[in-house]
């Protein structure tokens, strides 16, 4: 907003010079010829660019009028446009007694008739208009353009009439066209000036409508200055609705902001913020600013199924600029921190179109881990320090969190994330995660621990929640490198260890994991029971995305159970093996063993023998040693 307001200050000023210049001249010079050649030049050594006067007429006095025809600014070498400033006629009176013995600029009527001003930025972020392309101008600009309200030039009618402004920027593929008029400074009774523009960022679609006070009101200080801005960029929408008493200062502000969409990572090429991945979301507060810093304050956030609250501050003292945000929720769903790895929201309402495509190639492709690029460079661009604190978590049966917070801070590329606090389960996990985009190859760790966890709450809503008690502990210590969570997955190296002392378990799955028929018979005919577990424990080790399961296993009362084999991250496939072995007999146990193979997202479960014969099975297996195992799973590498 304020780099808007001094960009319109520029364009002003600009034009204010020359107009001084143009009433010197006049009060100077006594033909019109040798005013018109008078102006040209010390326009030109002004501005540090060719500029032409088709013709000049003046009407002597203490409020002189002037009136200039096309005139003509010319662009920098680079420019795209011809012109930086065309207008077609300039039509001023100008009070010479304030400028000759005051300084002070006070026109009674100024208008502008088809005014054309061309604003353009390369890709070596140089704009046409700066201190480099035009030091004197740029240096007089500084001089002349408003700090306050009160420094505005006395405008009492201003008129633009067929006004128009272009604006490119090649490093952000930006590019605007659009009108802009103005009503005169006395009538109507609330005068406004307007500015439609309508472009493209990054080929996708951009409209700005802005519509504010008079020039006017501007040097008015007793009303504020109304402002309405409404930005339009693809499903992306920005309003900015209230006033200032000081505009240029943007002071005594009562300015609400509210920003929309179907993802808030797509206001990056708008706003140069990099936002998270999100579900549709609108955002509400308010829009205050001090030197240098913008907040939204009192904000709040609804995103998918999920609502949010807090504050947002945006430095640009510092470089890159930082920001920081400070945010609570009494009500988040998990599921919508999916879209944070690439994944689709579990909302069925809230689930933006690209997210819904996204969900269906990994669904015809038997996919679990989304390949979506989560475009890490962004992180470079700002530097950041976000905490959310979530009271409430809103989780599915099967993954039984109910709190989380966490602070992200980046620096120059890099995300750490620490701490990471989750309750899950009755129990709790901690750790950290970081993210280094500074590489062209992002890499990706996670160190997470988790103690405490009761078993049963994952089986809530299933026939085995009332049969299965147990509490787990284990950690998880990750490194992968990619773009997108199947990158990084398919890359991972570390381990993932869980293990369990003492509970039960649905003898129902006990059996099956044995193919033990007759207990499975009768357990079908009369309901589920119990078995006490001794023990059980595993651990995955990773190796580039191959994942070996080692010493995976849990004992019961009635048998050990094993699970062996591996898992391809980079192709999503698991080919494990899950057999028994009996403590006790067994009059009808297949000795096969349960095979499961195929996709992780929806494996293929089958018996490991091409001839099932059921045969006793006398038993003789031995209890595991506990204590022993747990120590060597959880001993560190």
């Amino acid at each position: 907003m304020r780099r808007a307001f001094r960009i319109i200050g520029w364009s002003v000023g600009v034009l204010v010079v020359l107009l001084v210049l143009a009433g010197t001249g006049v009060y100077l010079f006594v033909t019109s010829d040798y005013v018109r050649a008078q102006l040209e030049n010390r326009a030109e050594a002004f501005s540090g660019r060719k500029t032409q006067i088709g013709k000049v007429t003046v009407q002597w006095g203490w409020v002189t009028h002037l009136l200039l025809d096309d005139v003509q600014v010319s662009n920098t070498d680079w420019g795209q446009a011809p012109h930086l400033f065309t207008a077609r006629q300039i039509e001023l009176d100008i009070e010479l007694r304030p400028l000759l013995f005051h300084r002070d600029l006070v026109f009674p009527r100024l208008i502008l008739r088809a005014p054309v001003i061309a604003l353009e930025k390369n890709d070596k972020e140089e704009w046409n208009w700066s201190a480099g392309e035009s030091p004197v101008a740029h240096g007089a600009v500084n001089q002349l353009k408003p700090e306050s309200r009160d420094e505005v030039p006395m405008i009492g009618r201003l008129e633009i009439d067929d006004g128009r402004v272009s604006y490119r920027d090649a490093k952000r593929k930006l590019n605007l066209d659009g009108t802009v008029q103005t009503a005169t400074g006395q009538a109507p009774a609330n005068p406004t000036a307007e500015l439609d523009l309508k472009g493209s960022i990054e080929s996708k679609a951009l409209t700005v409508h802005f519509v504010g006070g008079s020039v006017l009101m501007l040097r008015d200080t007793d009303q504020p200055y109304p402002v309405d801005l409404q930005v339009d960029y693809g499903a992306t929408k920005l309003t900015v609705r209230g006033t200032l008493q000081d505009p240029f200062q943007f002071t005594g502000s009562n300015v609400q902001v509210a920003l929309s969409g179907q993802n808030l990572a797509d206001i990056f090429p708008l706003l140069g913020i990099p936002g998270p991945p999100t579900p549709p979301y609108r955002i509400n507060g308010k829009l205050t600013h001090e030197p240098g810093v913008w907040r939204v304050v009192d904000m709040t956030w609804h995103a998918g199924d999920s609502d949010l609250a807090g504050d947002i501050a945006i430095d640009h003292h510092a470089k890159p600029a930082f920001l920081t945000a400070h945010l609570t929720s009494d009500h988040l769903a998990f599921a919508d921190l999916a879209p944070l790895v690439g994944a689709t929201p579990g909302s069925k309402g809230n689930v933006s179109v690209e997210q819904k495509k996204t969900q269906a190639k990994l669904e015809a492709r038997g996919d679990l881990f989304p390949d979506v690029p989560l475009q890490v460079e962004k992180l470079r661009a700002m530097n950041m320090d976000v905490s959310l604190d979530a009271r409430r978590v809103v989780a599915p049966d099967y993954l039984p969190v109910t709190a989380l917070s966490f602070r992200v801070q980046v620096r120059d590329g890099e995300a750490v994330v620490n701490p990471l606090r989750m309750s899950v389960a009755g129990g709790g996990l901690s750790g950290d995660m970081a993210l280094d985009a500074r590489a062209a190859d992002p890499r990706t760790r996670a160190n997470l621990n988790f103690q405490d966890v009761d078993l049963k709450s994952f089986f809530r809503g299933s026939d085995y929640f009332d049969t299965t008690k147990g509490k787990l502990r284990g950690r998880v210590q990750l490194v992968g490198n990619g773009r997108s969570l199947a990158d990084v997955m398919g890359s991972a190296t570390g381990n993932a260890v869980i293990t369990m002392s003492g509970g039960t378990i649905s003898s129902l799955m006990v059996s099956l994991a044995g193919l033990q028929i007759a207990d499975a018979l009768v357990l079908y005919i009369t309901g589920d029971d119990q078995i006490p577990i001794r023990c059980a424990g595993g651990r995955l080790n990773f190796n580039h995305g191959e994942v070996v399961f080692d010493r995976t296993l849990m004992d019961t009362r009635k048998s050990v159970v094993h699970v062996e084999g591996r898992a391809g991250l980079k192709t999503q496939e698991v080919d494990t093996e899950i057999t028994a072995d009996t403590k006790k007999f067994d009059l009808l146990d297949l000795h096969a063993p349960v095979v499961v193979k195929g996709k992780i997202r929806s494996p293929r479960i089958s018996i490991g023998r091409l001839i099932p014969i059921p045969l006793p099975d006398f038993g003789g297996a031995d209890d595991v040693d506990c204590e022993s195992m747990t120590r060597q799973l959880l001993a560190s590498d």
